[in-house]
């Protein structure tokens, strides 16, 4: 295999082949040449950007420098990727749990993070420079072959971003497009039920660390977000390929163990939806109730008969509380969007 497409010689024809090399030797080979790509993230994370009184001269050659390796990483990962760096066969779980190890994959995300760190070129731009735009792109085309890894950089990255609207007027945001690829990545033909399920449910879990009820949150240090500015446009595209994908898997499963549990936190994240915190029940009716009953009408067109008896009460309490808010809401004058979106809701 070479990342180099064949070329052509004077006479117009393909160059001839290389000699047989032996397996063992290829691999050696292979092994020096990754741990060359090693010592160079070694010297990015001790020399990158140590300096903050350098030129933007400097910054600027790195930058230029750093654009022309992430282009061959790309040419190397897509001649790796099922082989070398094949992120092997995902299992179905309730979350990413995939740890880095000495593998070439796991070695290859580490120097795409190091690359990423160092990929500010101190301007002002309101868009990403193109080691960045490189760095998304490199990670979409892992995450859309079935990497936890990638999708775990990803999420990481990303933040809280997924969930929570951003200035459109500060420009492109590094964190915001991860998130937005952990979205995108879904819609590749070779990204695996099991990833797709496994992705998902680790996106709720970090979403009930935000916006989950009193009851249903899971701890966090994160600080409290406001329901108003909660955005739904991405975790909604998750939600839809992640459901998709477990009724695929819930369907020819004998065991459905794990099925349940997974079935379980979609349907509590969709509680968290319909019964907001007392506190931020305006805020959500208000600015939020069509994407709410789009994520509902998500969830309840893929979960398999034997759940509905979960579903059955969390849509009358469900139903209940936007009647209580609607009415609430007339009385109070300054509140007529919670109103009208309480009464969709309902």
């Amino acid at each position: 295999r070479s990342v180099r497409a064949a070329t052509k010689d004077k006479k117009n024809e393909t160059a001839a082949p290389t000699l047989p090399v032996d397996n063992a030797l290829r691999q050696q080979l292979f092994e020096l040449a990754f741990a060359t790509i090693d010592g160079y993230r070694q010297y990015l994370e001790e020399n990158g950007t140590k300096n903050s009184d350098e030129s933007l001269g400097v910054d600027s050659l790195l930058t230029q420098v750093l654009t022309k390796i992430i282009g061959e990483l790309a040419k190397l990962y897509e001649c790796c990727k099922n082989d070398e760096m094949s992120p092997g066969v995902c299992a179905l779980q309730l979350n990413i749990t995939i740890e880095n190890d000495d593998g070439y994959e796991s070695r290859f995300l580490y120097l795409l993070q190091v690359i990423a760190n160092n990929a500010e070129d101190g301007s002002s731009s309101r868009y990403l420079n193109q080691v960045q735009k490189g760095v998304i792109s490199l990670l979409q085309n892992m995450a859309s072959n079935s990497s936890l890894r990638a999708f775990k950089a990803l999420a990481t990255t990303s933040g809280d971003y997924m969930f929570v609207q951003s200035n459109e007027n500060d420009g492109e945001s590094f964190e915001l497009e991860a998130a937005k690829t952990v979205a995108s990545a879904f819609e590749s033909d070779n990204l695996s039920d099991e990833a797709k399920v496994t992705v998902m449910c680790s996106v709720l879990s970090h979403y009930l660390k935000i916006y989950g009820s009193e009851k249903e949150k899971i701890p966090s240090d994160a600080t409290e977000r406001k329901t108003s500015e909660a955005r739904y446009d991405i975790v909604t595209k998750v939600i839809d390929s992640g459901c998709h994908a477990a009724a695929n898997i819930d369907v020819a499963a004998d065991d459905k163990t794990i099925l349940d549990s997974i079935w379980e936190r979609i349907v509590t994240v969709v509680t968290s939806l319909i019964l907001p915190p007392a506190a931020s029940r305006y805020d959500g009716y208000a600015h939020h109730s069509k994407s709410i009953l789009d994520i509902v009408a998500i969830v309840l067109t893929h979960l398999p008969p034997r759940k509905y008896s979960l579903a059955e009460p969390m849509l009358e309490q469900g139903a209940n509380r936007a009647v209580a808010v609607a009415f609430e809401c007339i009385e109070d004058v300054n509140k007529p969007d919670a109103a009208e979106g309480a009464l969709h809701v309902f």
